[in-house]
């Protein structure tokens, strides 16, 4: 009997790890625990930062999706998703930015087209008076 064992290429950091330094991570990557330093998605990957996720550092990756809390700058080569229970502290630059009702960002906000070398950039610092919906 022939049997094939395939391997998930799912990186899982858990909950109740705690990492600190430089974080290198290629394809679909969830983080669930406390990163502090750097992580660096490789070209192709996607990074998903659980709800109970706290990362304090820069974040690099082709598509981040955040649900945790960020303090930093976060660089995505194609798309950043910051859902209700997101929370960003700090600089974003990508072509694609969505921020989902009930997330919350604080800081600066470059659309980078990476075709192109002018870039776009919004000041998202938070304005009492002013709604996002």
């Amino acid at each position: 009997m022939n049997s094939t064992i395939h391997e998930s290429s799912i990186n899982i950091i858990s909950e109740d790890s705690r990492i600190q330094g430089t974080l290198v991570l290629n394809r679909v990557a969830r983080i669930h625990g406390v990163l502090e330093g750097e992580v660096i998605g490789e070209e192709g990957s996607t990074i998903i930062l659980g709800e109970t996720s706290v990362v304090e550092g820069t974040v690099r990756a082709d598509t981040l999706f955040v649900d945790g809390y960020v303090k930093g700058k976060i660089i995505a080569q194609k798309s950043v998703v910051v859902s209700q229970t997101g929370r960003v502290i700090g600089d974003i630059e990508s072509p694609s930015l969505k921020l989902e009702p009930g997330s919350y960002f604080e800081g600066k906000c470059s659309m980078i087209n990476l075709s192109s070398p002018h870039a776009n950039s919004v000041d998202a610092t938070p304005d009492p008076s002013l709604t996002i919906v």
